[in-house]
């Protein structure tokens, strides 16, 4: 389990705990129990997402260009909204039994959850990579997305100017309310849901047939009625049922149930999941209201539905019941049977929902690493500074890496296919992680190969940014373990005379030969000018040797005195599967010669020095 997945884990439960919360505790203050603060609250806002991808677009835009806001939408569109269309098509065929076992409120809030996905977004909630990675070939991606955007502009600009459209109609003819009985009960519901401010016209229109609340915004909104009479009973479950919409802001909450209909326009499950989520508003409303009504109230209310009939297009809520919602709303109102809060459902489901984000992704491009990593630069003028084992075990310590042959590495890199890739990745959980440091013209760049990833970091312009690309088929580690050679190490750690251990020391690698019956191939060789590794002012009498690499046979230990005046061989032995050496008494040098299997399968034979200076 790698540690991008905990974290992400951990912040997803604190939010599906606070949902399970909002939930949980709504009951009580839209009851009325609690005195203080606005009774009807919003369960998530709806503009939360919608308002996140813009702002990054738009950013994306001003700072980036077109070309990268065009990649950033790409890799929300495909990581999130793929996500939430699945997520809606399953939600859809299980919200039947869901609304026979928890209550309206939990159901219209599964529809709302997926509102915070953008977290998923955030460096604290990504995962280490993919588990699938769908490949596109050519441009084909691009060709999609323009369809896609195609789409989502028809859909949900046309649903914006169809709501224009409906709201200009409603309003065109209507006028205010100014009877003085009808405003009395519209104050009094407004003052029990404890609204700070009350600037909500009360208008008639001859345009509707049902009661409704029209508008988005809070200054925009409207109550309209149509001119009909209601007794002043009907008229307290009317403005209660518009009061809990407006201030559950579920105006808002269809605009996003739009915005994800609008983005995922190619299921036409999504369609049917739009009605659906807009039926359990309702009947989530329907529930508020009712909260303690006795038998006759709630009859008095499944005749208003019964004998109410109307249109609601765009983002109004209204009373009416359409043909197809209408036995579930019934049947809600009349029923007083209870049903669990679903609260911890609620939060299990969220949870889930995030953790399952993002383990999809989609590979574009079709560039190679002449284009991207050489940039058509003759590949002689990089020069292979230094390879890294990242993923070596933690007893390979300051494992040397050699590269037999940099021109056949050179040219392997540039043949690479490499795709761009959507998502958000850490690219830490991988088998094998080689990390090489080029010297180029431009600067130095860092190339790291990841099992079927390549990562790029230049370090030159303005910001360190480093891509990283997904490689078909994924990197040909048996032909680089041909020309890359892991070194054996040795780790040397010194003792003092009352048996605690002092520092841990890395001797210098001085030779390196292969070990082949056609002869001894020279792999790596000190020239003698380096400063070995040693500790200096250490009172050492013992000194533990541990290899990152399997030794054959024996290991030979010498010791010469400062001034190389006398050497000594030394005679190790084995303790708790380290080989212990009895230190001169004395500052000394130190050389240890043996052979050791590779990773590769190969012997080596190695030389290792360090040295003990003066106390």
């Amino acid at each position: 389990m790698s540690s991008e997945f905990v974290l992400k884990g951990i912040f997803a439960g604190i939010f599906s705990v606070a949902f399970a919360w909002i939930v949980f505790s709504r009951n009580e203050r839209e009851m009325g129990s609690e005195n203080e603060g606005q009774r009807y609250l919003p369960m998530v806002s709806g503009a939360i997402l919608p308002t996140f991808l813009l702002t990054i677009i738009v950013m994306e835009l001003m700072i980036d260009g077109t070309a990268l806001a065009a990649r950033a939408m790409l890799s929300m569109g495909a990581s999130i909204f793929l996500h939430i269309s699945v997520y809606y098509a399953a939600l859809l065929l299980v919200m039947p039994l869901l609304r026979k076992c928890i209550n309206a409120r939990a159901c219209a809030m599964l529809w709302l959850i997926p509102n915070y996905l953008y977290l998923t977004e955030m460096n604290y909630m990504e995962v280490s990579k993919p588990l699938v990675v769908i490949r596109t070939p050519g441009n084909a991606i691009w060709i999609a997305m323009g369809i896609w955007m195609m789409g989502f502009i028809v859909v949900f600009f046309g649903h914006i100017v169809a709501h224009l459209r409906f709201r200009k109609g409603v309003l065109q003819d209507a006028a205010e309310v100014t009877d003085p009985e009808i405003l009395s009960i519209w104050e009094e519901e407004i003052q029990a849901a404890r609204f700070k401010r009350s600037t909500f016209p009360l208008v008639t229109s001859p345009a509707v047939a049902t009661p409704l609340a029209v508008g988005l915004f809070r200054w925009s909104m409207k109550v309209v009625l149509p001119r009909h009479s209601y007794d002043p009973e009907e008229l307290r479950l009317i403005f209660r049922h518009e009061i809990v919409h407006i201030g559950r802001e579920d105006h808002w909450a269809k605009f996003f149930l739009l915005f994800c209909t609008a983005m995922c326009w190619f299921n036409p499950l999504m369609w049917v999941a739009m009605d659906r989520s807009a039926d359990d508003l309702e009947l989530s409303c329907d529930e508020t209201v009712l909260l303690g009504a006795d038998d006759h109230t709630r009859r008095q209310y499944a005749e208003l539905l019964l004998t109410t009939a109307g249109d609601e297009r765009g983002f109004t809520t209204c009373l009416a019941a359409n043909a197809s919602s209408l036995r579930y709303r019934l049947r809600s109102v009349v029923g007083t049977g209870k049903r669990r809060s679903g609260a911890i459902l609620v939060g299990v489901i969220f949870f889930a929902l995030c953790m399952t984000c993002g383990y999809v992704s989609f590979a574009y491009g079709g560039r190679t690493g002449e284009e991207l990593l050489f940039q058509g630069q003759d590949h002689q003028q990089f020069q292979l500074r230094s390879i890294t084992d990242y993923t070596a075990p933690e007893e390979a310590f300051d494992t040397k890496v050699i590269c037999r042959d940099e021109a056949a590495f050179c040219d392997y890199l540039a043949g690479l296919e490499l795709d761009e890739m959507t998502g958000n990745y850490a690219f830490t959980e991988t088998k094998k992680e080689f990390a090489c440091l080029f010297d180029t013209p431009q600067g130095m760049v860092n190339v790291a190969l990841k099992d079927e990833y390549m990562a790029i970091l230049p370090f030159w312009g303005g910001s360190l940014t480093k891509k990283t690309y997904y490689v078909a088929g994924g990197l040909d580690w048996d032909y680089l373990n041909t020309i890359i050679t892991v070194c054996p190490a040795v780790k040397v750690k010194l003792t003092d005379g009352s048996g605690s251990y002092g520092h841990a020391i890395t001797s210098t690698l001085v030779r390196l030969t292969a070990l082949r019956p056609e002869g001894e191939e020279l792999l790596f060789a000190w020239d003698g000018e380096g400063e070995a590794n040693g500790i200096f002012g250490y009172d050492a009498r013992e000194a533990s040797l541990t290899f990152n690499c399997q030794p054959v046979g024996s290991i030979t230990i010498e010791a010469e005195d400062w001034d190389r005046t006398t050497k000594t061989v030394l005679t190790p032995r084995e303790r708790e599967g380290e080989l212990i050496v009895d230190t001169l008494p004395g500052p000394a040098h130190y050389r240890i010669c043996g052979e050791f299997v590779g990773k590769d399968g190969e012997r080596y034979a190695a030389e290792f020095r360090f040295e003990i200076g003066e106390v």
